[in-house]
């Protein structure tokens, strides 16, 4: 029988990218998409059910375990990859805006893995994989609640890991660097922001190529990520300019990377940065340790 994996948020990008590298591996996957029209997205392969789920709806979460549990009789593990990005000052963002990270960040993210806990834990086996981000590891300016949100997910994942761990359940929380996605055009913009802030948003943006590794790096992690057994490592980094932060972090020490790093994030990367650090959708570097 073949195995079955529910992955949330797969109109595109890593979503779409996971439901395909699972799919080809012979899994079969329930996709869920937000709107009506994404449907048909999977459209054409046999292997993919695609149901609608509005993660934001705390409400439709145990309806929606139902519904993935019946389209292939179990499920096995959970990829929760749904998100936004908000993007702006903090002073100019609304408190709307930050909930609403937070809502389909975290709290939609939680509703979905608790719906599928009482499976996992009664089956005494299932793999949680909660996409968090690079900005979890530092927090890059104007990403401010974006960054909070995915390290809110990464913090979750590690005590998950813990908590679920004496029922056979495995829970990883997958970094990925910066990826040539959709998502930068779908950022959910801080509006009214004062002038003072524009010359550090034009500098901090000027110095942050929109770009990135392909999807299908972080969908084969994700894929790896299930395969494993091995509980103890959660943190997953994908990507090479995520790849290189723990890394860079024992090299330079966590208090020289913040000074290096806040430096980069403005343009003055130094040539030892530029050097443990690549830059996004750059070829990963090759290392002896």
């Amino acid at each position: 029988m073949s195995k079955v994996i529910v992955v949330t948020g797969t109109a595109s990008g890593l979503g779409k990218a996971t439901v395909e590298k699972f799919s080809a591996e012979g899994w079969d996957v329930v996709a869920t998409v937000r709107k009506e029209a994404d449907l048909k997205v999977h459209d054409g392969n046999p292997r993919v059910r695609t149901l609608l789920l509005d993660v934001d709806d705390e409400g439709a979460a145990a309806g929606f375990a139902e519904a993935a549990l019946a389209a292939f009789g179990r499920v096995d593990a959970l990829v929760n990859n749904a998100g936004s990005y908000q993007m702006g000052p903090l002073e100019a963002s609304t408190m709307e805006q930050v909930h609403g990270q937070f809502q389909t960040n975290v709290f939609g993210l939680i509703a979905v893995t608790k719906a599928f806990l009482p499976t996992f834990r009664a089956q005494r086996s299932g793999v949680v994989v909660n996409i968090s981000s690079l900005t979890a590891e530092q927090g890059y300016p104007y990403n401010a609640a974006y960054a909070a949100s995915k390290a809110a997910v990464a913090t979750l994942s590690e005590a998950l890991s813990m908590e679920l761990a004496e029922f056979g359940i495995v829970v990883r929380a997958i970094m990925p660097g910066q990826h040539a996605t959709r998502i930068f055009t779908k950022i959910d913009a801080a509006a009214e922001v004062p002038e003072d802030y524009q010359a550090g948003i034009a500098s901090f943006f000027g110095a942050t190529p929109m770009t990135g590794s392909s999807p299908s790096v972080t969908a084969d992690a994700v894929y790896r990520a299930v395969l494993d057994p091995a509980p103890e490592q959660v943190r997953v980094y994908t990507g090479p300019d995520s790849e290189a932060i723990p890394h860079a972090k024992r090299i330079l020490g966590p208090q020289e990377y913040w000074r290096e790093f806040r430096e980069a994030a403005v343009g003055r990367p130094s040539a030892l940065f530029r050097t443990l650090v690549p830059a996004p959708g750059s070829e990963p570097l090759q290392r002896d340790v």
